[in-house]
């Protein structure tokens, strides 16, 4: 059920928009600053924002992060397939369309009303190069292509965590059966000392995938601050120092985790 307010606040600005649904309650907070920026959260925890009169702003920390690694990652100009596991306010969709026209999208969101918030609010727009898949991604990984991906991005959470059927070695095969010869796959993980979220998920991901390397703000890399831990793994060698580069500067710079705090 949605409630919907569609009197302007003040300076014109859009009122919240409050639905109620199967995953908690969503609520889309336009931006105090910025005319087109929103807010998405569930349960009062930020899951994704978008600015809708520059795709490429991107406002919260990590996913601005996994911005700077996909320069290294997904070049821009070059035709590459991505899978995002997990919508949320489909804020790296849009970037990726708006910056990298050749390449096809494909986003996993298992809830129906994040999908709609998104279509009605947030100008999502379905297309040959970008579908949106319903459902849970154990179940419909399984089911796509095999060897069809460059690169999967796994952001989907129940609250800080990750749902547990995406968080196992059987889980992660699939992953593995989906990318291409050279994919790789980058997994956002919440986590706080003593990192025992980040090497299960690091370990899974070696033994998987073969190599890993993790990146996330300072303060996180370091061990001294609880947030969020990029994981990235892949079959072949990874370009560990151009993702080095890439990720140290902007708004929110990063650094990798010292591979001791990977399990490895």
């Amino acid at each position: 059920m949605a409630r919907r307010n569609d009197r302007r606040g003040r300076g014109g600005r859009p009122a919240p928009v409050l639905v109620e649904c199967g995953v908690g309650t969503l609520e889309l907070v336009p931006d105090p600053v910025r005319r087109g920026g929103r807010t998405l959260l569930i349960d009062g925890l930020t899951h994704g924002h978008v600015d809708l009169d520059d795709p490429t702003r991107l406002e919260v920390d990590y996913v601005a992060r996994i911005g700077a690694a996909l320069e290294v990652l997904l070049p821009r100009g070059a035709e590459a397939s991505v899978l995002h596991v997990g919508g949320g306010a489909f804020s790296l969709p849009r970037m990726v369309a708006a910056t990298r026209p050749h390449a096809t999208q494909t986003v996993i969101e298992r809830s129906a009303a994040v999908v709609r918030l998104a279509e009605q609010h947030l100008r999502l727009r379905r297309g040959p190069r970008l579908r949106v898949l319903r459902g849970d991604a154990a179940d419909v990984v399984p089911r796509l292509d095999a060897a069809s991906f460059d690169l999967v991005v796994g952001d989907a959470f129940v609250g800080t965590e990750i749902p547990e059927r995406l968080s196992d070695d059987a889980y992660a095969a699939q992953v593995r059966r989906a990318l291409r010869r050279d994919g790789r796959y980058l997994l956002n993980v919440v986590d706080q000392p003593p990192w025992s979220v980040t090497v299960d998920h690091a370990e899974r991901l070696r033994r998987t995938l073969g190599a890993v390397v993790g990146f996330g703000g300072r303060e996180v890399a370091r061990g001294r601050h609880a947030g969020n831990v990029l994981l990235l793994g892949g079959t072949a060698p990874l370009p560990v120092e151009r993702l080095r580069r890439a990720v140290a500067g902007g708004a929110h710079p990063a650094e990798l985790l010292p591979p001791d705090r990977l399990g490895g």
